[in-house]
C-alpha cells in the first residue's frame, strides 16, 4: 500500500494531456462570451441616475407643493385678519362722517396709524413663522385693539352729541 506520491503525479499528468489548440479554442470561447461586469456596471450606472434624477425631482415638487399649499390654519387667520380690517374701515369711515373735531380725527389717526405701524411689523413675522402661537395673539389683539378704538370714539362722540341736543333743547 505504500506508494511514493510522486509516482502518482507523474501518472496523473499523463492522463491530463491536452490537446495543441486547446489555448486557441478556450480564447475564442472567451471572446465570444459576453462580458458580465460591463453589463452590470451599466445597470448600475442607470439605476444610479434614476435615482438622482427621481430625488431632485421630487424635491422640487414638494417644495412648490409647500409654497403653494396654505396651511389651514394660516387660511384661518387671514380670514379673520381680513374681516377685521373690513371692520376696522368701515368704523374708520363711520367716525369721519359724524366727527366735527379735527383735532380729534387727527389725534386718532396718528394712533391708528401707530397700530397699523405695529401690525405690518406683525404680519412680517407672521409670515415668516405662521406657528408661533404669540405671533399669532400680537396680530388678533392689534386688529381688536384698533377696532375697539374706533367703536370708542364713535360712543364718545355719540355722548357728545347727545349732550349738545339737550344743551340746545334746554337753551
Amino acid at each position: 500500500m505504500k506508494q511514493d506520491i510522486r509516482d502518482l503525479f507523474k501518472e496523473e499528468d499523463s492522463l491530463k494531456s491536452l490537446p495543441k489548440n486547446h489555448r486557441t479554442e478556450f480564447l475564442e470561447k472567451l471572446q465570444k462570451q459576453p462580458s458580465k461586469k460591463k453589463t452590470s456596471f451599466s445597470w448600475l450606472r442607470i439605476a444610479a441616475v434614476l435615482l438622482v434624477a427621481l430625488t431632485i425631482g421630487f424635491s422640487i415638487f414638494y417644495s412648490k407643493l409647500d409654497i403653494e399649499e396654505v396651511s389651514p390654519m394660516v387660511a384661518q387667520i387671514e380670514a379673520v385678519e381680513a374681516e377685521y380690517l373690513q371692520n376696522i374701515e368701515i368704523e374708520w369711515q363711520n367716525f369721519l362722517a359724524i366727527a366735527e373735531d379735527e383735532v380729534l380725527v387727527e389725534r386718532f389717526r396718528k394712533k391708528l396709524d401707530e397700530l397699523d405701524a405695529d401690525y405690518q411689523d406683525i404680519s412680517i413675522q407672521f409670515k415668516e413663522d405662521s406657528n408661533n402661537i404669540l405671533v399669532i395673539e400680537a396680530l388678533v389683539d392689534n386688529l381688536q385693539t384698533r377696532l375697539q378704538i374706533l367703536k370708542d370714539i364713535q360712543k364718545h362722540i355719540k355722548i357728545l352729541n347727545q349732550k349738545n341736543e339737550q344743551h340746545e333743547k334746554s337753551i
